[in-house]
């Protein structure tokens, strides 16, 4: 998420205003916070928007009631499934459920990867520091599956990836790519580790851009902007605090995502904050580092690293 100027210089605000009807997007960790606000803005437009998270199917309906009492969109139009990032068998579970679904309900206009994590203790189930899956392997693996869903109306609406980066992806010491240190556990936001996991994030919406048809799917990472939400639930109640009295609504922090989700004529693999492209990492400017990662990313996950589609 990271955190951005309190004093910005003033310029035209962006409001969604591109009608998004029977469109279907999935959006990640949105029963709260910026996927909420996300998964709201999508379904005021008209949209058909499927919530994924771990937290359960009665947190995720009084989301979806809540949706529709603030936006007047159809409860219909809201679905929940359940996905839990912690763990890539649940990743491949859900894209099992999905390709299970009636075909007409399986294709997919937005996929918002939204979910993500300050930091948490110890390593995930299958064996790598929390910030690296949740932020970024598991989210990797759920777009390869889920790439044989993305269909745009045209080649001048392509279907749309959307993933959740940071700005702390600003101040790491590069790409990593060692196994052994990515398997040891982490220390939280004020580490390293997080800023290392959103670097991750826009360097595979590079490499996965640089392989996609831009006329039918495209990509883009996002800086949401420091953001008063439940994604600082563990930090002392004083810095919580501290962070509110400063931080952005999860709605003003859902806006570039919506962008991004709806907006034309976007450059895919770009990195967006504010609504508007922004400067990148230099570290992404490191060619083997980044073909590394997406062939050790491929190997972790068990996709291929030649084709973008599963087999």
């Amino acid at each position: 998420m990271g955190f951005t100027p309190l004093f910005d210089s003033p310029k035209p605000e962006w409001v969604p205003t591109n009608a998004q009807t029977d469109r279907r997007f999935i959006v990640t960790g949105a029963n709260r916070g910026i996927g909420y606000a996300t998964a709201a803005g999508l379904a005021a437009l008209g949209a058909h928007v499927v919530l994924t998270g771990h937290e359960g199917s009665e947190a995720f309906g009084e989301a979806m009631d809540r949706i529709a009492m603030e936006t007047g969109c159809l409860r219909d139009n809201l679905s929940y499934m359940p996905l839990d990032l912690r763990s890539l068998d649940n990743v491949r579970q859900f894209a099992r459920s999905w390709q299970q679904r009636p075909e007409a309900e399986r294709s997919v206009f937005g996929l918002i990867n939204n979910a993500g994590i300050a930091g948490m203790p110890g390593v995930s189930p299958d064996g790598f520091e929390m910030c690296f899956q949740v932020n970024y392997l598991s989210m990797f693996l759920l777009t390869r599956l889920l790439l044989p869903y993305l269909k745009g109306v045209d080649e001048q609406e392509p279907a749309k990836i959307v993933c959740v980066s940071s700005s702390a992806h600003l101040f790491t010491l590069g790409i990593p790519t060692d196994e052994k240190y990515l398997r040891q556990p982490g220390a939280g936001f004020f580490s390293l580790r997080y800023g290392e996991s959103k670097l991750c994030v826009n360097s595979f919406v590079r490499q996965l851009s640089a392989r996609l048809d831009p006329q039918q799917v495209q990509a883009y990472a996002v800086h949401p902007g420091s953001t008063a939400s439940g994604f600082w639930h563990s930090f002392p109640a004083w810095a919580q605090r501290c962070i509110a009295s400063v931080a952005q609504d999860p709605s003003r922090a859902a806006r570039t995502s919506l962008f991004c989700a709806t907006e034309r004529g976007l450059e895919s693999g770009g990195y967006y904050a504010g609504c508007a492209q922004a400067s990148a990492s230099f570290w992404l400017g490191s060619v083997d580092k980044k073909d590394q990662l997406w062939l050790k990313s491929c190997a972790w996950t068990g996709t291929s690293p030649n084709s973008v589609l599963p087999k």
